[in-house]
């Protein structure tokens, strides 16, 4: 069985990376995290188990038993007056054919603002609006003690101004540990589907594809955990075309410009996204992250600052779990987001000691903050 749906998963994914060129589509929403963590991270975290709701909503095959009536909130800030908010719930357990599935829901929300409009003669309007919801559940179930499938179904709907469109989708996620829990892998198929209703006077558009493949490294012995991403698998080139196609550009100094080709090098670090965590104590933690593509994209000459660079930090407290992180675009400007995980059998003493001894099931990986 487990073969035989990767076998799928491949045909899927080959099929979709055919009719697209990566890392391009509409609803962009699908591709900004939901969690603080994944934001430090550089939007990625797909193959590290974790108790955290919240970090289902990046591969559904993350999702488990463990996550059962735990509740995740989110909010921030994407640019200056862009905001977020974020939900996640794990809303239990069914039994289908004997099998155990796991579910959850989630929901995404960006406000764009409002401006002002204007017609063609320059005359004020009205105020625009523009915003974007996407909603959807998700479930997991084990193939193996040691390897979880997972899939999640979602609507998105987009406002913009006078424009509205919505679309559907669909993630495939895998999930594999070592039976010592040191070593998990995982593999994801996002934003397959396509766009049902398009934009006024305007064609459909293909959903941000991705296919991405994700090892995280839990020493048993040290306070560490390091996470390593290859994103955008479907294509290989992620640099712009203007990079390669000067159009008969002339430099300062009245030559003309050069095209030159990215290296192999250049080429494949954009692909690679690294984090990790550090544990200081029980209940406290830093994350750092690095996406290569996002600092190459955002650097200027001028100024390069810190693009490309995330950090976190994590609180465990007695009755919730508190994260904030930062991402850096370009100079001056960050993402900034704060999560909080709310475990209702964290409430009672007695009724959270009876849950653990007879509903309990450990998450997977080294024991968390």
């Amino acid at each position: 069985m487990p073969k035989r749906l990767l076998i799928l998963l491949c045909v899927l994914a080959s099929a979709k990376a055919s009719a697209q060129a990566g890392s391009q589509g509409v609803f962009r929403i699908l591709d900004v995290p939901m969690h603080s963590k994944s934001l430090a991270w550089c939007g990625y975290l797909i193959s590290q188990p974790s108790s955290d709701i919240l970090q289902t909503t990046n591969n559904p095959a993350l999702l488990s038993d463990e996550h059962r009536l735990k509740a995740g909130l989110s909010a921030g800030t994407i640019l200056p007056g862009v905001f977020s908010a974020n939900a996640a719930f794990g809303i239990g357990n069914i039994s289908v054919s004997g099998k155990k599935i796991s579910l959850q829901g989630f929901a995404q929300h960006i406000d764009y603002g409002s401006m002002d409009g204007y017609d063609a003669g320059g005359n004020p309007t009205m105020k625009l609006v523009a915003n974007e919801t996407n909603i959807g559940m998700g479930g997991s179930l084990a193939l193996t003690p040691q390897l979880r499938f997972g899939a999640q179904l979602g609507m998105v709907y987009s406002i913009l101004g006078p424009y509205i469109s919505n679309g559907l989708y669909v993630n495939l996620g895998l999930n594999h540990i070592k039976k010592d829990s040191t070593l998990s892998a995982g593999l994801l198929i996002k934003n397959l589907g396509a766009q049902v209703m398009s934009y006024q006077d305007a064609g459909r558009e293909p959903l941000p594809f991705n296919i991405q493949a994700a090892v995280a490294i839990m020493p048993k012995h040290m306070p560490f955990k390091f996470h390593l991403v290859a994103h955008s698998l479907q294509k290989w080139d992620l640099t712009y075309d203007q990079y390669l196609n000067s159009n008969g550009q002339i430099d300062i100094n009245g030559q003309t410009v050069v095209p030159t080709e990215a290296k192999f090098a250049d080429k494949l670090g954009r692909h690679l996204a690294v984090g990790t965590e550090l544990a200081l104590g029980k209940n406290f933690g830093i994350y750092v992250g690095y996406s290569q593509q996002r600092r190459k994209e955002m650097i200027t000459d001028v100024r390069r600052g810190t693009a490309g660079f995330g950090w976190g930090l994590k609180f465990k407290m007695a009755k919730l779990d508190i994260t904030y992180s930062s991402a850096s675009y370009f100079s001056s400007q960050n993402s900034n987001m704060f999560s909080i995980i709310i475990d209702p059998n964290r409430f009672s003493r007695k009724k959270s000691v009876a849950f653990v001894q007879l509903n309990h099931t450990p998450c997977r990986g080294i024991p968390e903050l």
